[in-house]
Parts: C-alpha cells; structure tokens; sequence
C-alpha cells in the first residue's frame, strides 16, 4: 500500500522563495515642493513680486557669466598643466672647498710634546685630503629638509675636475695618472646604480708633506632653457643667459623701437581716387622688398647678424652662433699642509634652480582645486537651502491666495458659490468613481483640452492626490 500511494503522489520541485507583496506598503511620498511658479494674478495684487521676478532675470544671466567662467577656468587649467608654465624652486648651491692633514711632523711633534702617542711611521705616512662639499640652501625654508633628502651635491653638478699642478717639490707629478681626478654624471640612463653616483662630498686623498696648487673645475647643471650667449650678444641683451625665445622678443622689440621693418611705396603711397588696381607684389621681381616681415639691419644688428636684411623666420638660424656652451667654475686652491683644516676658506655660492618636480604641481594644483570645489559645495548647499525656503514661500503665498479668493467669491454671491461648489464635487466625485461621463469622440479632438484645460488639470491633480494610480 505504502509502495501504491508513493506512485500516486507526483513529485514536484519545492516552490522558489518568492517576495511576497506587502500589501500595506505605503507610497513614498515627497514632502519637497514642486509647483514653485508664481501665478500671473498675484503679481497685479503684490507689488513686491515685481522685485522677485527681476532677481530671476538677474538670477538667470548670473548662472550664465559664471557657465561662461567655468568654461574659461578650465581652458586656464589644461594650460596651466604645461611645465613652462610652472615656477622651478630657486636657491643658492653653497660649495666648501678645503683639505685636512694627517701625520704630518709638526703634528707628529705635537704629539711627542703633549706626552701622547706617535703613529709608527711606517705605518701611518704623512698625508693630505682635499674634499669638495656643498648643500643646497633654498629661498623657501619650509621646503628645506625635503630638499635635503631628496638632491644631494651631485645632483647639482654634471662634472667635477681636479688637476694636481707640479712645483718644484712634486716636478714629476704629471707624469702619473693620478694628478687628474674626474667625475660626470653618467645621467640617469646609466649602467649604474643611484647610490654610487649620490654624494654630498667628494674626497681625493694624497700622501706628501709639502704644499700643492690644485685647478678645480665644476660644472654646473642647468635645468632651464637658458644657454649662455656670446660677449658680443651679451651687450646687446643684458645679460649672460637668456632662452632663444627671450633673445627673439628682444631683437623684435629692438626692430619695433627703432622702425627697421622694409616697406615699399606700393603700400605706403596710395593715391586717394584708385584709377588702377593695387600693384600686386607677388607679381613684381623684387616681390621680396614687398615683405613686411623684412627687416633691415641698422649697424649694431648688422655686426651680430652679419646680414643686411633678414626676415624673422632666419632668426634661428642667425642667432645660433651667439649660444655658447656653459663654461664651468674655475677655482685656484693651494693644498696647505701647515694647518689640521682649511675649512671656511673657499666657500662659493652659486644661484641654481631645481629640476621641475611636474607631479608635485599638479598635486598643488588639485589640492587648490579640491579647495575651491568644496567651498563651491557649501554655496550650493546654502543656496539649495535658501531655494527650499523660497519654494516654501511660494507655496504660502499660493494658499493664501486660495483662502481669499475662496472667502471672496462666497462673500459675493454665497449661493451661486455653493452651487458652483456642489457642482465640482459631484464631478469630483463621478471622476474618483469612474471614468464615464465623457464621450470618447469629443475628447479625441484638441479643442475639447483647450477650453477645459483648467478642469483637466484640477483633475489629474485630484487624481494623483487620492494615489489611484
């Protein structure tokens, strides 16, 4: 029996867990007003609503000119993001350059004469040390110890030259390769690891007891755009080193204050009645004296140029021969044996720039830009608030007008006024109830919204209000 009501009762899979309907869920409802527009016969009987609607217009073109300013502030940032745009950090390279002496006889006779012990001769020479330091001193303080850690003296510097110079104690110095001592900076595509090319001091270590002359070169980095110009260039510029985009805005300053651009009398002498038409210069042989962009050299441009004319487009090429490679720093320094340290003797101070850190700006200018968005936040949410108050307002002002003109029309004919009441609840009614009463080939027609169109959205607001659909 059992085995028969087991084939009887078909298998089925267990029901999938469905979500149940809840019934008694509420709408949402929302709370935040949204017929914010102010009707045309309240502006007759309010005279202040005259000011509100010209703050609108007002509102309206603010919202356009700050459109408008946004649009130009970024167009101001996506060119601001461009490195000649950015300032590189300035400061001064302080070089020390000195040297200090070990177990040299006067040192050693000190020792004897303050009773303490003697280095074994042989074993501890008498020896000198030239070192070759410097640091990085930056016009922004703040920004000093970051500096610190990041560049080191070698990051400054592209080479460094050290030449032993003979004298009558070292005559045969030369002779060995170690009278010369360099270093350059491989660049950092080199084979190398960074720690072996980073020092804050470079030590050459000698052994001797009498005085030497050194000629140390440094050569330092330069990470802007300037070359050095010429002697000759320099007078005419004012200064050492300047760009190739700033040496050609001074010569076109130069050609604009002393009046050198070349025109032709076909241009410049034009008869007030035109009988013919205009020379035209492409068609003329000497079309080149035509040019506008021809200049011709006076004396002092004639002797950097060596050119008599010459058009703005050559001046690349022209100006070419006045860049010169950047000359290193020479310094004459005498190795002296006679002191334990010559340190603050040779100091130097060279004005340098840092390499643009590109990420470290755009970092800055992100954090200006995050500033400046979160103050605009908190307008827009006290302008939001102020809109809310706004709209509340409104909405006071529009049941105001209801309540009057309700108690109006019932003060001047109360019985046509519940008459007309009754009538519109009755409709009201009959369009909660159902929606019969309308004849479908009227409603189809434009006409029939156009003269009800006051009825018709008293009842689609009825109809939405009582959330029947």
């Amino acid at each position: 029996m059992q085995s028969i009501s087991q084939q009887q009762v078909p298998h089925h899979p267990p029901p999938a867990n469905k979500p149940r309907p809840n019934a008694a869920a509420v709408p949402t409802i929302s709370y935040q007003p949204t017929d914010i527009i102010i009707p045309t016969q309240l502006y007759d009987k309010i005279g202040n609503l005259g000011e509100y609607k010209r703050l609108q217009e007002a509102e309206k073109k603010l919202d356009l000119l700050i459109a408008r300013k946004s649009l130009d502030f970024q167009a101001i940032q996506q060119k601001s993001i461009h490195p000649h745009e950015y300032r590189p950090s300035t400061g001064v390279l302080r070089i020390f350059i000195y040297n200090t002496c070990e177990n040299q006889p006067w040192q050693k006779q000190l020792l004897q004469q303050k009773g303490l012990p003697v280095p074994d001769p042989t074993l501890a020479e008498s020896s000198w040390t030239l070192r070759i330091e410097g640091k990085f001193i930056s016009d922004i303080p703040d920004e000093q110890q970051q500096i610190d850690e990041t560049f080191k003296f070698s990051s400054f510097l592209s080479a460094i030259s050290v030449d032993l110079l003979p004298n009558e104690n070292y005559p045969n110095i030369q002779e060995s390769q170690s009278h010369i001592i360099e270093w350059r900076d491989d660049g950092p595509n080199a084979n190398k690891p960074p720690a072996s090319v980073s020092f804050d001091g470079l030590d050459i270590k000698r052994n001797g007891i009498f005085n030497i002359k050194a000629k140390i070169a440094l050569l330092v980095k330069n990470h802007s755009n300037s070359l050095k110009l010429s002697e000759e260039m320099s007078r005419f510029v004012g200064k050492q080193e300047c760009s190739q985009q700033e040496l050609l805005y001074i010569i076109w300053q130069y050609v604009l204050f002393k009046g050198l651009f070349k025109k032709s009398n076909a241009y410049t002498e034009v008869p007030a009645v035109e009988t013919s038409t205009l020379p035209n210069p492409a068609d003329d042989k000497d079309s080149s004296d035509d040019d506008l962009t021809l200049v011709e050299a006076d004396d002092l441009l004639f002797e950097l140029l060596k050119v008599k004319t010459f058009k703005f487009s050559d001046l690349y090429k022209l100006t070419q021969a006045h860049f010169v490679p950047r000359e290193p720093i020479i310094v004459d320094y005498e190795v002296d044996t006679r002191k334990s340290t010559t340190l603050g003797n040779v100091v130097l101070d060279i004005p340098v720039e840092l390499p643009l850190n590109l990420l470290k700006a755009q970092k800055e200018l992100l954090d200006v830009n995050k500033t400046a968005f979160e103050n605009l936040a908190k307008a827009d949410s006290t302008i939001s608030q102020l809109d809310q108050r706004i709209s509340l307002a409104i909405i006071a002002l529009q049941n105001a007008n209801s309540r009057e003109k309700f108690y109006r029309e019932l003060s001047d004919d109360p019985v046509k006024f519940i008459e007309n009441w009754l009538e519109s609840q009755a409709e009201t009614l009959k369009a909660l109830k159902s929606d019969e009463g309308y004849d479908e080939e009227v409603v189809r027609r434009a006409k029939y919204f156009e003269e009800n169109e006051h009825l018709i959205k008293e009842k689609i607001e009825l109809l939405l209000g009582s959330n029947k659909f």
